[in-house]
């Protein structure tokens, strides 16, 4: 699908953004970024520098807080059914539950940009050329935790399947069927033991962050200076996605559509690109059905599959930022697991790749944009 002088040029670009870890607002990462706007002023796009400030609390602290707090949900579900009955211990869970959803929608709202805990500086890099309808985003940060991201994937997935295990014991229990009742031992341990990875994952910098997300940012540089690319395209370079996608959340709230009806831009949002494995086209919320269809089309006409798929539990991505203010947005990305068990390591680095898969990405992107412009 790429031609092997654009995964040439690919791999040179992966190489340069690679050197080093890129925490955000980072003179390392504010180097990324001068990279990123030499590339696209060539390409005849006006680009600004978008200086935003935000919490750092949430995105480091809110994760193992949440999955520690859900753990003792079903611990203390556990021991209500075992103690008090059934009855008390759905209304116990129904209500611990609904406040950990609550929490968490409000912290996406307002805590990384509103909470004075932690606070932090950095800028988003907005590129326009023309009117844009169509906007590719990626974010330029980057950093490690002391779990790999394979393992915390495994730890949210088990932790959501034990929360939903615990509730069917209940219903089994209010119908009377008592023997139901030694599982919940079975579920306290298998809480205690899922949750510990995602409560030991803490935040550090020392990943060079090559395939998350160097990858998706050559990615959409290499897409956005495309002769096949529309000329009406915009693209935005983030910070602080690792930290609660605090700059896309950022550069979304400024604009005039947060607080009323979304336009109808769509938003293909390219991170974690590999050279091996599966394509992947994701999504929260309503189903974009504009982009299903494009995607559907162009992957037709390129002879790849791209499925559309819900995001992967325990991923964040920066076109949730965009869903949640109802703009169509995806993510583009491509991997195995060994892709995920390299993520926030300091195996990540550009020695990994050959710079294939974000030649590919960028013309699945290019060509996206064009049948969506």
């Amino acid at each position: 699908m790429a031609q092997a002088d654009l995964a040439q040029r690919a791999k040179s670009l992966l190489d340069e953004l690679a050197l080093a870890p890129r925490f955000s607002g980072s003179v390392e990462e504010s180097g990324a970024r001068a990279l990123c706007r030499a590339e696209l002023e060539r390409a005849g796009f006006e680009c600004r520098e978008l200086p935003f400030e935000y919490s750092q609390w949430p995105g480091r602290w809110g994760p193992p807080i949440a999955a520690a707090f859900q753990a003792a949900t079903i611990l203390a579900v556990a021991h209500m059914a075992v103690h008090y009955g059934p009855l008390a211990a759905l209304l116990v869970g129904a209500a611990l539950l609904s406040a950990l959803i609550f929490a968490s929608g409000d912290a996406k709202r307002r805590w990384t940009a509103q909470l004075p805990l932690r606070r932090a500086r950095s800028a988003n890099l907005e590129a326009k050329r023309g009117n844009p309808e169509v906007w590719l985003v990626a974010h330029v940060d980057s950093k490690s935790q002391t779990v790999p991201m394979l393992i915390r994937i495994a730890s949210s997935v088990a932790l959501a399947i034990i929360t939903a295990l615990s509730f069917i014991v209940l219903l089994l229990s209010l119908v009377g069927l008592s023997l139901v009742v030694p599982v919940w031992h079975a579920l306290a341990i298998g809480a205690i033991v899922g949750v510990l990875p995602s409560m030991l994952c803490f935040v550090r910098n020392e990943s060079n962050g090559a395939v998350d997300n160097a990858s998706g940012v050559v990615a959409i540089l290499l897409a956005a200076q495309s002769a096949s690319a529309p000329r009406d395209l915009g693209v935005l370079i983030t910070s602080g996605e690792e930290l609660g996608l605090a700059g896309a959340r950022a550069w979304a709230g400024a604009h005039a559509w947060a607080d009323s009806a979304p336009p109808g831009i769509k938003v293909l949002n390219c991170d974690t690109v590999d050279d091996a494995g599966a394509w992947r086209c994701m999504h929260t919320g309503p189903r974009p059905k504009r982009i299903a269809a494009a995607a559907e089309t162009i992957a037709g006409g390129l002879g790849v599959r791209l499925p559309m798929g819900r995001l992967i539990p325990g991923i964040l991505a920066d076109s949730m930022a965009f869903a949640d203010l109802g703009i169509d947005a995806v993510t583009l990305s491509r991997g195995t697991l060994s892709t995920l068990a390299r993520i926030h390591t300091r195996r990540d680095n550009s020695n990994a790749l050959t710079g294939t898969g974000a030649a590919e990405a960028s013309v699945l992107l290019s060509a996206l944009a064009k049948e969506l412009g």
